[in-house]
């Protein structure tokens, strides 16, 4: 078991690099295989993303992460402090209901995001946003659609 944090200034500039490197040390030194350490990427620079651009909307904030490996799973904590949103809320239904050829673009992120880790949790505590999320580690990669390297030979 051991768990890291990170302090990052949402305040302009990209954060999506400092995120992806934290997340990516974590899946790491967790041991958590190719293809759900990329799905824990996305999810991660997705949230901390809409953080920053619909959250604070420019007027610049803190975004804190913590991350670890606590029963049987990685877990990477994101919290922040711009208006209470619960990613669980938000409903890309009426974008998926008009046409390809006259969508607007953006707006799938959350689904996708959301929709590739184990399990996602939200929490609004003490005035800040609190998402949570978690990825199994299996030996047997089934919670993940199998194993890469089987995935890879087209097993």
């Amino acid at each position: 078991m051991f768990a890291c944090r990170l302090k990052v200034d949402g305040s302009g500039a990209s954060i999506a690099g400092p995120v992806g490197d934290f997340v990516g040390a974590l899946a790491e030194r967790a041991g958590l295989a190719t293809r759900p350490a990329y799905w824990l990427r996305l999810a991660a620079d997705e949230i901390t993303t809409n953080i920053v651009i619909h959250g604070y909307r420019g007027r610049g904030g803190v975004v804190d992460l913590e991350g670890g490996v606590e029963a049987g799973g990685v877990y990477l904590r994101i919290e922040d402090d711009a208006p209470a949103f619960d990613p669980r809320a938000y409903d890309p239904a009426p974008r998926l209901a008009v046409p390809p050829s006259v969508r607007e673009l953006g707006g799938y992120g959350l689904m996708l995001a959301l929709g590739k880790v184990d399990e996602f949790r939200y929490q609004y505590v003490g005035g800040r946003n609190r998402n949570t999320l978690i990825m199994r580690l299996t030996t047997s990669g089934e919670a993940h659609g199998g194993v890469d390297a089987e995935r890879a030979g087209g097993v």
